[in-house]
């Protein structure tokens, strides 16, 4: 409670009193100066501080010299004012609050006094001591209708009081036992004369009393008297003021719980009312029941009573308590109670103190510190913990805080122990730990010296940290000045930031940075291609640079090429990018600039947070709802549209929301029940659910509660929870999630597939095969390729809807074939090129039947373009047709099936990326269709809209197709190929297409063959299986990535394998028992084993 003021002579009070008359600037009972930022001389010579921290029950104020209100503590009520009902170890900025001269800490509630005399109020208001005229508690400040000229505040238990400029006091709230003094015990919710006082100078509030000190030194009182807390000399209550007797000359009074303590102008303490716990300091237990010198106490610049302790503050910075001791609240190292004053050791060079009305204390140093002691069960120490204090400990620094962060590939996050953790993609030296070394789990940043690590913030491909201390920290990328530290070159372990920058907050865009100073003026460095930096050039800074013109900012935020601030008053300011487009990610060459300096963004007012994402900004308002302006085309607006726009306007079905945060096209918000909510793009499954289509409303994250803060990183999100475990879901291709648990395996594992009969892969998809003649899928599912009505990707198998009976499957990148018992074809997915065959181009997320009256045996898929095999040896194909893979002597689109030209007696067909091979019952190959890199076979690069014969090849007795090379089969056991050959795809030791066949070297006995995108896979006699190309994604199954393999190698230990299929960067085998294995890549779920690059739901990371 704020019980307390500073000492002042009568004449120096009436002084000030004028001067609020005149400039409406007080604090307390007196007029108080800007305080000097810390370390100046002004505030080295002991300038008072008095006021500028105060206690509450289990919570705690303080006024920092701009204006600004920070809180901690306790908040079951939203007495922190930060729109939440969290408690918080450390300081954190109170929302709307600026230009502030006077604080008041109630038990539950809190007031604030701003400069033109309005007061403010927020926290518990069950009593209406907020005075707003309800009994609604409110989470964030709100204006005291129908008051002007208050001079000076002061918060009771449950009650509250303002004095204004001409001498009267006014109150409201809890007036049980007529503390409110208008001569009733009528509870008040909206302000009330105190009648009969005229000519005060300073008010204080007790837990049930009430207090006001007149120009002449004299005290008035009113209200619960029980414990002899008036002063009279008697347990009458009173609902009016009565002026004690005596003593005179007082220059400060102050309510504790049920005790009343008094400062002289020669600075003695008296004190009377309840003594059970020695609040009184007079050597012993016995209530007083009217004023009494505290004997040996001189010396006394302020003195403050709390719940059942009174802590005193002597001129020459040393601080005093007495009282109960439960809690360590008088600071003395030990819980005994103490009848007498005591110092409380350690305390030097102190300006300022407070008494809780709970079981802590406070005091600020001249420098500006704020220290504490006692009670810490809310955190209201504000030392980051929740645990007891015996002594004095300086409480966190007073940061705008960001406990996690994602970048474009990585993330970063700091602990409660103030160690900053980083994991995710490191190809630009973004983690800081010396290497280029990606990291799936997070990793410790070292950084030099002892300073706690408050805020981080993950860039493009850079990292910022703002330590306790108020220095910035950077490493990664640093082409363009982004580290900030003078140069241009990468820094792989954390540099300190040019110039002795001393921030209060950071903001990275993809390659800029921000910092927020003390003084609410704005730096910015490193790219500036657009405008970002906002100092109206569009030159790079290699080194911290005033944003001019930017004053009073409290907080910050950078989108990729843009940035915003936030205003003490609420309204809000950008620079950069400034266009409805979409940014090009990481542009090299931007068309055009953006604003280079701040311009307001108008239509807003009243925000209390701020944050940008790829082209477009979010607003949170302090009435909890979220407004959003930019380009729209992924509905990241969150209007239900996709019209983007540059004027505000409201988020649809967003209320309670108390942080927002945007990246990439997509955004996320918090709301005050500690749920998380998402739009705009989900391609990555930032959204949460798996990737799937945009949304262009708010919907909830499932099964995430009692999160307390959360980031968008680029296609990824993290949240901290209540309990402090970080969790994240969406993108992992870089392991930026942290959950240690990569998206790829380099040897195989079993799937979760049911027995299979046959398997089919593609790039990031596959399909399996059951026994009973069911079709499962698994992986992308962008074009609705897996077939189960959606288009949300699946890491699990899933049942393809309504089929039954099926004997063959095909798999291509974005669409599907399935061959039924009865002959007919059925397809699904993309169908842009007709590749489905129903005479549409219409996407089908479930299957639908090809058009024909011809009995197929065989189907198969290629890049946009589908086959089949009729009964009578004849082929026949549709969709793409643009290098003539159609085989009807055109290059025309066919949305339905045509016979390939010329070709009879077929055995086998094989569909590539845009080109066609057939086998005929003779053991000739035919290919036709695209033939860049030879993969016909016949010795040209030229394209064939008509089937050709591969040359030089017979007795093949099977094909396979990959993305631009062919692979034959031959009786003896053999392999051939041609084709492309960049990743060794033909095994012949080389990276050398070939026109024609040549023969694979190694392997022999061969009994059957897969072709991939870039590798390939075989199985000899035995079942052994083998595999050689391509190998970056592990997907030739031998242990270890690596770039390629030229020549055929085995694959790690399987069982019996009866049949393979090569994927685009993954691999399948079916065993003899009919069990399914896979190995490489899983970006999309595609190996089937439940993992995948996206996490579709929170994971802990830890």
């Amino acid at each position: 409670m704020n019980r307390g003021t500073r000492r002042m002579s009568g004449i120096a009070a009436w002084c000030g009193l004028l001067c609020a008359l005149w400039l409406g600037g007080c604090s307390g009972s007196e007029p108080v100066e800007a305080a000097p930022e810390p370390g100046t001389a002004r505030a080295a010579e002991g300038f008072s501080r008095q006021g500028t921290v105060l206690a509450g029950r289990n919570h705690s104020l303080a006024l920092r010299s701009d204006g600004t209100v920070w809180s901690w503590g306790g908040n079951t009520f939203g007495q922190l004012g930060n729109g939440t009902t969290r408690a918080r170890p450390f300081p954190v900025r109170v929302w709307r609050l600026f230009d502030i001269r006077a604080l008041g800490a109630g038990e539950l509630h809190s007031l604030a006094l701003k400069s033109d005399g309005t007061v403010w109020s927020w926290g518990n208001n069950l009593n209406g001591q907020l005075g707003d005229g309800t009994t609604t508690s409110r989470p964030v400040p709100v204006p005291v209708p129908g008051l002007a000229n208050a001079v000076a505040i002061a918060a009771g238990f449950s009650h509250s009081l303002v004095l204004k400029s001409d001498g009267t006091v006014w109150a409201w709230g809890n007036n049980a036992t007529g503390q409110l003094g208008d001569g009733t015990t009528t509870r008040r919710v909206s302000p009330v004369q105190v009648q009969g006082l005229t000519g005060v100078m300073a008010i204080s509030a007790g837990n049930v009393h009430s207090l006001a000190l007149t120009a002449d030194g004299r005290v008035w009182s009113w209200g619960g008297n029980a414990d002899g807390q008036l002063g009279t000399g008697d347990l009458t209550g009173r609902t009016l003021p009565a002026m004690l007797p005596g003593p005179t000359g007082l220059t400060s009074v102050s309510g504790g719980g049920s005790h009343t303590v008094a400062l002289k102008v020669d600075g003695t303490v008296w004190t009377w009312g309840k003594n059970d716990e020695g609040q009184l300091g007079l050597g012993s237990t016995a209530v007083t029941l009217v004023p009494t010198q505290i004997p040996a106490l001189s010396g006394v610049e302020a003195v403050v009573g709390g719940g059942q302790h009174t802590v005193a503050l002597k001129g020459d910075g040393t601080v005093w308590a007495w009282g109960s001791n439960a809690r360590s609240q008088l600071g003395d190292g030990g819980m005994l109670q103490r009848l007498s004053p005591v110092q409380v050791p350690g305390l030097t060079q102190v300006r300022g103190v407070s008494a809780g009305g709970g079981q802590h204390s406070v005091a600020v140093k001249a420098s500006g510190e704020v220290w504490a002691w006692g009670s810490n069960t809310d955190g209201q120490v504000g030392d980051g913990t929740y645990l007891m204090k015996s002594v004095p400990v300086a409480t966190r620094a007073w940061l705008e805080r960001v406990e996690a962060s994602g970048g474009q590939y990585h993330s970063l996050a700091v602990k409660a122990d103030g160690a900053a953790w980083s994991w995710g993609g490191n190809t630009y030296a973004q983690l800081g730990d010396g290497t280029t070394v990606s990291r799936w789990a997070p990793l410790k940043v070292t950084l030099p010296g002892l300073p706690l690590v408050g805020s981080v913030a993950a860039g493009g491909l850079h990292s910022v940290v703002l330590r306790e201390d108020g220095t910035v920290w950077a490493w990664g990328s640093n082409t363009y000045g982004s580290i900030g530290d003078g140069t241009t070159t990468a820094r792989f372990l954390p540099v300190q930031v040019h110039g002795g920058l001393v921030a209060t907050a950071v903001a990275t865009g993809f390659r800029h940075a921000l910092a927020l100073k003390a003084d609410g003026t704005v730096w910015a460095w490193g790219s500036n291609s657009i405008g970002q930096l906002g100092d109206g050039t569009g030159l790079n800074r290699t080194v911290p640079t005033r944003i001019p013109g930017l004053l009073n900012i409290v907080s910050l935020a950078a989108g990729e090429a843009h940035s915003l601030a936030l205003k003490s008053d609420g309204t809000v300011w950008t620079w950069g990018h400034n266009s409805t487009s979409w940014m090009e990610l990481d542009p090299e060459e931007p068309t055009g600039m953006g604003l280079l300096s701040p311009m307001q963004v108008l239509g807003l007012s009243d925000v209390v947070g701020v944050s940008g994402g790829n082209s477009h900004s979010l607003a949170l308002k302090a009435d909890g709802t979220v407004w959003a302006w930019g380009n729209n085309d992924y509905g990241q607006l969150g209007d239900g549209t996709v019209a983007s726009r540059m004027t505000p306007a409201p988020v649809v079905g967003l209320s309670g929301v108390v942080a927002v945060s945007a990246n990439g096209m997509y955004s996320t918000a918090l709301t005050a029940d500690g749920t998380v909510w998402t739009w705009g793009y989900n391609g990555s499954g930032q959204l949460s659910g798996g990737s799937g289509p945009a949304r262009s409303l708010p919907a909830q994250v499932p099964g995430l509660s009692t999160v307390r803060s959360l980031v968008a990183g680029g296609s990824h999100a993290l949240v901290v929870k209540d309990d402090g475990t970080l969790w994240s879901w969406g993108y992992n291709y870089s392991g930026q999630i942290g959950d240690g648990v990569t998206d790829r395996k380099a040897s195989p594992v079993p799937s979760l597939i049911l027995r299979s009969r046959g398997v089919a892969a593609a790039s990031q998809v596959a399909l399996g095969l059951t026994p009973d003649g069911r079709v499962q899928a698994w992986g992308m599912n962008v074009w609705g390729q897996l077939g189960d009505g959606s288009i949300i990707t699946r890491p699990e198998p899933i049942e393809v809807s309504g089929l039954t009976g099926m004997l063959a499957v095909s798999m291509a990148y974005n669409h599907a074939l399935a061959l039924k018992s009865d002959g007919t074809a059925w397809a699904w997915g993309s169908n842009s090129n007709g590749a489905l065959g129903d005479g549409t181009r219409t996407q089908r997320n479930t299957p639908v039947q090809v058009l024909s009256t011809v009995r197929f045996l065989s189907v198969s898929t290629g890049a946009a373009h589908s086959m089949a095999l009729a009964e009578d040896g004849t082929v026949w194909a549709w969709g793409g047709n643009g290098y003539g893979e159609v085989g009807d002597g055109t290059q025309t689109l066919r949305s339905q099936p045509v016979q390939v030209v010329g070709l009879t007696q077929v055995m086998a067909i094989a569909a590539g990326n845009s080109f066609s091979l057939a086998l005929r019952a003779d053991g000739t190959v035919w290919g036709w269709g695209h033939n860049a890199y030879g993969q016909l076979g016949i010795n040209s690069t030229t394209a064939r809209s008509l089937p050709a014969q591969v040359l030089g090849l017979t007795g093949v007795t099977a094909i396979g197709a990959g993305n631009g090379h062919s692979l034959a089969l031959k009786s003896d056991g053999t392999v051939w190929g041609w084709g492309n050959n960049a990743y060794g795809n033909l095994g012949d030791n080389t990276t050398v297409n070939k026109l024609t066949p040549v023969q694979t070297k190694v392997l022999t006995g061969v009994v059957s063959l897969s072709a991939g995108v870039q590798h390939n896979l075989a199985i000899t006699v035995g079942g052994l299986v083998w595999a050689w190309g391509r190998n970056d994604q592990g997907q030739l199954g031998d242990g270890v990535p690596s770039t390629s393999k030229l020549l055929p190698a085995r694959v790690s230990p399987l069982g019996t394998a009866v049949a393979v299929s090569a994927g685009g960067d993954h691999s399948h085998a079916i065993l003899a028992d009919r069990s399914v294995w896979s190995w490489g890549s899983s970006t999309y779920g595609q190996l089937g084993t439940g993992l995948s690059l996206i996490r579709a739901a929170p994971v802990q990371v830890w």
